[in-house]
């Protein structure tokens, strides 16, 4: 009973206190709150209607030429071409708006046919060239769209009341006048303002300084809001006219989609379309609440749901080795959770922000809000992609080599996991970048945060720093791999994991984690890579190098067949292993042909042996290969029927010859004394005797089918003869 005597006297205080500083209890009338200045004094200027201003006739041009031929950009060179155009699109706009729903508002259906669609289509085409005269560089990217078409109309309504109110005359300058205005003044701009307002036209724009034509400011789209709440009420106090759209933004805030309602909206009951569009909240309709509020919880529902799986998925999911075959599959069911999320979280935006058509402050915090949220969940899908991706990858590497070993899949996914999870680390910063632009932040700024990591990670995340460099160097040099045996610092056991920060070791006592910083440093015995058996010979290391021809250095394809000659020879030997050869191409040093393998020998009589009957074999090797490429070099006295002739003749004779194929007889160089056709031949099977016979058998028939088709293989002292001769 006292606490409810303090209450009332508490209330009744408050009462007087309201009372008494002069506050209404109840809301006036709007007429004794808001009356018009210049309803309250008289002017002694009149107002001059819009018929009667100079730029009329050609404003009524073109709204012609715009609504005939609705091609071009509304932007020009000049405040006139700009101001001019933008007003005539968006008056037609506005009316076209008005016909198109007028004219099949009747048609059956619930929903607008092809003809309405292509006529909206061609509005909205002449409504988006009007929003491109607005610079909306002072909006955030992500809801510049939409504001833009807000201001658009806002601006269409304040330039109404200036050019239906002005009391005098308003000259809108072209090209020729900007510049007569420049000479006047002190210092040359490209800006102009509209006389009797604070809307600017200008060329100069903060992201383009290349830009030629003129626009309206960023300040002017900026403020443009504010002018439109403050001539309001004048403008609906206006008579209509021609170029006059009194309901375009009321109509444009009130009903949902961007121009045009749907038609199953507009055929609703004129007192259920009242109730809907009654402002509720923030300035928005109750029809737009509703649905906006339906759509978000919606949209909560199915991500709780979607993120109650994905959580039971890491509390459920497969860490045995005897599962590590599934992890990939799991991995992938993450992914497909967390798509819907991002997927329903982007459509719920466009829902509300394009559909509803949300406007003002509004549609700046949800939008703010689901970028936020998309940017987020798009970060953790590209994490969770990525880890997939790098299962997959691994798996299929496993499965492709026809292995189906757990320690073979462990090890490959250790090696490719790290490379995807930088690279989702990369694409997740990008997209942090890329939404903090999104919000508004100047790409300057943004910049400037991203200094931020590396001061973090110079300060205070060294040794993390240190570990990730040294787990890429255990990564890339391999000294040690998943499976192995093997014994770091005083640790000994089955190495399990290679990570981006550390390796794990399972010990006879249990899984030891070394930070790879500390395990680089360490010496590192790996057991495993200890191949020796008692009583097994000892391999030895064999290094054979043997120079090639010094006066004649060999050619490409000369050096491509010896390669695979040297390679098969040294293939099918069975006391070399992992033999591996090559031709060393060294400036300034002779060509070398180079064998490394491993040898099993006993002694040094064995290692000798095996040396000479190596460097023996590559020596006839590269006689081969120098005995199959020659030059076949006939007279200039010889035809073009002769010199086509020449390498059938060739391909006939080695046809004929077991053992060898023509790869090539072309003429390629004309020498002082010739035409020269380099031959080359190769021979695969033979033995080295049975080559050079071959090659003997090659030369005299050839030397008989030169000499049948009269084809002179000339010398140089016979042709010396010859010209003293002459």
């Amino acid at each position: 009973m006292r606490t409810n005597k303090r209450l009332m006297a508490f209330l009744a205080g408050l009462l007087s206190v309201l009372i008494l500083s002069g506050v209404p209890l109840r809301a006036a009338s709007p007429s004794s709150v808001f009356q018009p200045l210049d309803q309250r004094y008289a002017s002694s200027l009149p107002v001059i209607p819009l018929e009667e201003q100079p730029f009329y006739p050609e404003l009524v041009q073109r709204a012609d030429l715009w609504r005939h031929t609705p091609l071009g950009q509304v932007v020009g060179d000049s405040p006139r071409e700009t101001l001019l155009n933008f007003y005539a699109v968006m008056a037609d706009v506005g009316s076209l708006i008005e016909d198109v729903e007028v004219s099949h508002r009747n048609d059956p259906g619930l929903f607008w046919n092809r003809q309405a669609r292509a006529e909206m289509e061609e509005v909205e085409v002449l409504f988006n060239a009007a929003v491109d005269a607005l610079d909306g560089s002072s909006f955030p990217p992500g809801v510049r769209p939409y504001l833009k078409d807000e201001a658009a109309i806002q601006l269409k309504h304040v330039l109404d009341f200036i050019f239906n109110s002005s009391r005098q005359i308003i000259s809108i300058p072209d090209a020729n006048a900007m510049k007569a205005l420049n000479d006047e003044r002190s210092k040359d701009t490209q800006s102009w303002t509209l006389p009797g307002s604070s809307i600017v036209l200008t060329s100069e724009l903060a992201d383009n300084p290349l830009n030629s034509n003129v626009l309206f400011s960023a300040a002017t789209v900026a403020n443009v809001a504010a002018m439109y709440e403050q001539i309001q009420q004048q403008v609906a106090d206006l008579n209509d006219q021609e170029f006059f759209t009194r309901a375009f933004y009321q109509d444009f805030s009130h009903t949902p989609g961007r121009l045009f309602p749907p038609k199953w909206y507009l055929n609703l009951p004129a007192g259920v379309r009242a109730g809907l569009e009654t402002e509720v909240l923030f300035g928005q309709t109750l029809f737009r609440l509703v649905l906006s509020i339906v759509a978000i919880l919606l949209l909560l529902l199915l991500v709780a749901a979607l993120a109650r799986l994905l959580i039971r998925s890491y509390q459920t999911g497969a860490q045995d080795a005897a599962q590590i075959w599934t992890r990939d599959s799991l991995a992938w069911k993450r992914v497909v959770l967390v798509l819907p999320m991002v997927i329903s979280t982007k459509a719920v935006e466009l829902f509300i922000d394009h559909y509803l058509n949300f406007t003002g402050t509004p549609l700046v915090v949800l939008t703010v809000v689901f970028e936020a949220a998309y940017f987020s969940l798009f970060v953790l899908l590209v994490f969770l992609f990525f880890e997939a991706l790098g299962r997959s990858v691994s798996e299929g590497l496993v499965r492709l080599a026809g292995d189906q070993d757990v320690w073979r899949l462990s090890r490959t996914s250790n090696r490719i996991m790290p490379t995807c999870r930088i690279i989702s680390g990369v694409v997740a910063i990008a997209l942090i970048y890329k939404l903090l632009l999104q919000l508004g932040l100047s790409p300057t700024l943004v910049l400037a945060l991203s200094t931020v990591p590396g001061l973090a990670i110079g300060l205070g995340a060294s040794k993390l720093l240190s570990n990730l460099f040294a787990g890429l160097s255990l990564q890339t040099d391999r000294p040690l791999r998943v499976g192995e045996f093997c014994e770091i610092g005083d640790k000994q056991g089955f190495l399990t994991k290679i990570g981006l920060r550390s390796v794990e070791i399972a010990t006879v006592t249990g899984k030891v984690t070394i930070p790879n910083a500390v395990a680089e440093d360490c010496i590192v015995n790996n057991l495993s890579r200890n191949h020796g058996k008692p009583g097994s010979p000892q391999r030895q290391g064999l290094d054979l190098s043997l120079e090639l021809d010094t006066k004649a250095p060999f050619s490409p394809d000369q050096m491509a067949d010896l390669l695979a000659l040297a390679r098969n020879y040294a293939e099918n030997r069975p006391d070399l292993i992992n033999p591996c050869l090559t031709v060393e191409l060294n400036p300034g040093s002779p060509q070398r042909l180079r064998c490394i393998a491993l040898i099993h020998v006993e002694n040094w009589r064995d290692y000798i042996e095996l040396q000479e009957s190596l460097s023996l074999a590559f020596s006839q090797l590269i006689d081969r290969v120098d005995l199959s490429h020659f030059v076949l070099g006939v007279s200039y006295d010889s035809t073009d029927q002769q010199l086509a002739a020449i390498p059938g003749i060739l391909r006939g004779i080695i046809e004929r010859t077991e053992g060898f194929e023509l790869r090539a007889c072309r003429l390629l160089d004309i020498a002082e004394f010739s035409y020269n056709f380099k031959c080359h031949l190769f021979c695969p099977t033979l033995s080295y005797k049975q080559f050079k016979d071959s090659i003997d058998v090659i030369n005299r028939e050839l030397l008989h089918e030169l000499a049948a088709a009269e084809i002179v293989i000339p010398f140089p002292t016979a042709i010396e003869i010859q010209r003293d001769e002459g």
